[in-house]
Order: structure tokens, then sequence, then C-alpha cells
């Protein structure tokens, strides 16, 4: 599984964009809410994101470690593409900033890539390692049910895992995913056509004459 995209919805989902063994573009739409260990991955992004783009916070700093932790209040990186190949290979985060007007400004950063001499973004080791723990928690999300649980009507108990353990997964990731959005209502696609969940087959009942 190579995931090319993946992005956290307003609703707290997962849209994800992969290509699988046979080199088919999949695209999944979640339904399950991510687990907070994605969001915080997805939050690792956030300096990268003002560094890349330049904002004031980053102005003079710099190491990312210099960065005023109060970035993460103001930023948010909602999604990321990776695009290239080899030395070539890089990646493009998608994020916004809260401003004090209580207003948005959505932010892309340029294309940086991880491993090429001539990038000039001097963190770009650090952002593909940042880009590569995202990447484990999306292949997560996808293949093992890593996903939050929302708490209902009745109250978890104190020493109750606040998360659903990973299921050991033996088929092939395209056919998991397959199940998953027949159980879960999540939207597939495959090479830009959609996979229909299948539904299961009712049984006739006969009727007894009177």
């Amino acid at each position: 599984m190579k995931i090319t995209k993946a992005k956290i919805t307003k609703e707290n989902t997962l849209m994800a964009v992969f290509n699988n063994e046979n080199d088919d573009t999949v695209t999944i739409e979640g339904k399950n809410l991510v687990h907070k260990d994605m969001k915080a991955a997805f939050d690792d992004l956030i300096p990268h994101l003002a560094f890349l783009c330049e904002q004031k916070e980053a102005d003079g700093k710099e190491s990312l470690d210099e960065l005023s932790e109060d970035i993460f209040s103001t930023f948010e990186v909602s999604g990321y593409s990776i695009g290239g190949s080899d030395e070539s290979e890089g990646v493009t985060l998608v994020g916004k900033c809260f401003l004090k007007t209580k207003k948005v400004l959505n932010l892309i950063a340029p294309f940086t890539m991880f491993n090429n001499e001539n990038e000039e973004y001097e963190h770009a080791f650090d952002l593909q390692q940042a880009i590569e723990a995202c990447k484990y928690e999306v292949e997560q999300y996808l293949t093992a049910k890593k996903w939050a649980v929302v708490q209902q009507e009745l109250p978890f108990d104190e020493n109750t895992s606040d998360d659903i353990s990973p299921d050991a997964v033996t088929e092939s990731p395209i056919d998991f995913l397959s199940k998953v959005a027949e159980d879960t209502g999540a939207t597939l696609t495959v090479n830009g056509k959609r996979v229909k969940p299948r539904q299961p087959r009712r049984k006739k009942v006969k009727e007894t004459a009177a």
C-alpha cells in the first residue's frame, strides 16, 4: 500500500488515496473518527507549515524547537499530498491559520522534496520523518481499525481504553477495505469507479395457507 494523499475531514474522519499491489488508485472516505494518535502525527507537521509558508511565527527562527507552543492552537495541518519519486519525492502540506479576527487563512505549502540536494528547506529530513509517522497512522486506520470511539449514553469505566484494539488482518488490503466499507458505510473508489457495498440477501419466507 503506497499512500499518496491523506486528509482529516471537517467531520474528523479520514479521506485517503493510495496505490495497491496492482497499482490501482484507491480512494476511501472513512466514516469513523480518527484516533488521537493520528491527530498528534498531523500536528507534528504544523511547525513545517509555519516555516514553509514563511509565517511570522517562524521569523528569525532556525530550528523547529524554537517555535512557540502557541502555534499548535493557531495553525492546523489537515492534509498532505506526496508527489515525485526517488530523489525528487516530496510533499505538499495543506492547512490553515486561525486569525485574531476569527477568520481562517487557508495555507498550501510549496512542494518540498525530501532528499534532493537542490532543496533549500533545511528541515526536509525532519519533514520526511513526520510524514512517515502520518502514513503509519493512516495505514493503521485503514487496515487495523485504529479509530476513535465516541462515548454514547453509557459512560466508560475509567480503566477502559479509549480506542479499539487492532484486529489481525490476513486478507489483502483491498479485500479488507471492501469489507470495512460494507460494515461501516465508508465510500471506496478504485481507479475512479465507486465500489458499492454488497447487500445481504434476504431469505424468502413461504406463506402457509390459512
